[in-house]
């Protein structure tokens, strides 16, 4: 019996027979079947979360976003798991609370990439980054310096939006919207970077906030169609409550150079404003404190008044807010001293004025002026309306020693006073471009009839405002009226 087990085991491990074994089983069938074992673990490895019921354990999940992002959740839909671009999770109807705002952002839908480590329980898993692709977002105006304190905070997991929607309602409940919105944060052991882009109105917009840590931090804001752009420059010891600065505005042809400073109001000082027809120092401060207000000194070095007011408020300017109004949110007032400037008059020197912007109205607040020939103007000018109906109201004094040689400017020769005076209150319609004239007196005691006051009207309406209201402006214009009310 002992001498048949030997001969059957002897015939099983026969050289032949071995050898063939060591044949079939050579190296590459040893990588091959190493690779399965490894890829049948691998996939068990990862496969396993799909059976995590993720939905039983939300609580777990809104607390390791709380740790892992800084931000407050609240999970009202499904949590799933994927495995396909990138292990992650997907949440849906997911609300979203950055630094206590008091009213959260609402999100159909999100992912968040996790590590491969720790994945085969909810426990254990490690959220990296949060992705939130081709959704829709209503933000709060008054949550902005929430949202940006947020995302100013060095943190170890970041936020990552692409191809989304974000949009607001401004005060009258219209939506402000921007489309096609990447958003991204970059950190490192120095930097700390966030790039925003998007489409507003239109036009291609890009934000870019680079801060070194304890260094100096960047701003960066662009919209290259219309030409604007901003670059500030802000001191290492910067915060949101204490800011200390420089920058750099381009607005259309326009460049403002700022230093600055804030705390409970942004002050300006040793700053400058300048384009083709203007040259100014500005200083002074804005605020944002419950309303926007600004009260700013413009001390004008240099300016070409009539080509700066035909070039930015002539008719068919889509910016021409001579015709459509002001925006009630515009709220300040800027102090004007403008040393001379040239006219078709000759130089008119040391203008003062207030130029007030008030619930949607424009005013000019004791303006004066020195003319040539020992003349001067004091003048008072109020632009309001709506979009339908815009007027110009006027109130003007004149005053000189040299009336004869001043109207000789203007083609009149047969004046003969030398001191003289005119005080002179009407009303333009911008639509209609029309004048009115309330009341005209000459030399401080002779009123004109309303017969001259008509023939005034149609005169000026006919021969000035024929083309719009800065016919005033035009010096053959207003020779052409001087002529035929002389005759």
């Amino acid at each position: 019996m002992e001498n048949s087990a030997i001969k059957i085991l002897t015939s099983i491990f026969s050289k032949r027979k071995f050898n063939n074994f060591k044949r079939n089983f050579n190296k590459k069938t040893i990588i091959a079947s190493t690779i399965a074992i490894f890829s049948l673990i691998i996939i068990f490895y990862f496969s396993k979360p799909y059976f995590i019921n993720y939905n039983s354990e939300k609580n777990i999940i809104e607390n390791k976003i709380k740790n892992s992002f800084k931000i407050n959740t609240k999970i009202n839909g499904d949590i799933s798991y994927k495995l396909f671009p990138s292990p992650r999770i997907e949440i849906q109807k997911i609300n979203i609370n950055f630094n206590k705002s008091k009213k959260g952002i609402y999100l159909e839908k999100v992912y968040i990439k996790v590590s491969p480590f720790g994945i085969i329980n909810s426990k254990d898993l490690k959220l990296n980054k949060m992705l939130i692709l081709n959704q829709t977002m209503e933000i709060q105006p008054n949550e902005f310096k929430n949202y940006f304190r947020y995302f100013t905070l060095i943190k170890d997991n970041n936020i990552i939006s692409k191809n989304s929607k974000i949009f607001f309602l401004d005060d009258q409940r219209n939506r402000v919207l921007f489309e096609k919105v990447d958003f991204s944060e970059k950190f490192d052991k120095t930097i700390h970077e966030l790039e925003f882009k998007g489409i507003f109105s239109n036009k291609k917009l890009k934000f870019n906030f680079v801060d070194k840590i304890n260094g100096e931090k960047k701003l960066k804001f662009q919209i290259p169609s219309l030409g604007v752009s901003l670059n500030a420059i802000f001191d290492s010891s910067s915060t949101l409550q204490n800011i200390t600065g420089k920058s750099q505005i381009k607005l259309f042809d326009s460049i403002l150079t700022v230093n600055f400073k804030a705390k409970e109001k942004f002050e300006i000082y040793e700053s400058f404003f300048r384009n083709k027809f203007f040259n100014s120092k500005v200083d002074g401060y804005i605020t944002f404190k419950e309303n926007f207000f600004f009260d700013l000194n413009l001390g004008v070095n240099q300016i070409n008044l009539r080509k700066l007011l035909l070039y930015y408020f002539a008719p068919g300017k889509s910016y021409n807010f001579l015709s459509s109004g002001i925006s009630k949110k515009i709220n300040g007032k800027f102090n004007m001293q403008i040393k001379n400037t040239n006219s078709f008059i000759g130089r008119i020197k040391n203008i003062k004025m207030f130029l007030v912007f008030e619930n949607g109205d424009i005013k000019i607040e004791n303006g004066s002026a020195i003319l040539p020939h020992d003349s001067k103007v004091n003048f008072n000018i109020l632009h309001s309306g709506t979009q339908k109906e815009t007027f110009l109201d006027f109130s003007l004094k004149f005053y000189s020693n040299n009336g004869d040689k001043f109207f000789r400017k203007f083609n009149i020769y047969d004046f003969e006073e030398k001191k003289t005076s005119l005080a002179l209150d009407g009303r333009i319609d911008l639509f209609t471009n029309q004048l009115r004239i309330k009341n005209v007196v000459v030399d401080g005691r002779e009123k004109l009839s309303r017969g001259d006051t008509l023939s005034l009207e149609k005169n000026f309406n006919e021969f000035v405002l024929d083309d719009g209201v800065l016919g005033i402006l035009d010096f053959f214009k207003i020779k052409k009226f001087s002529k035929e009310i002389s005759n």
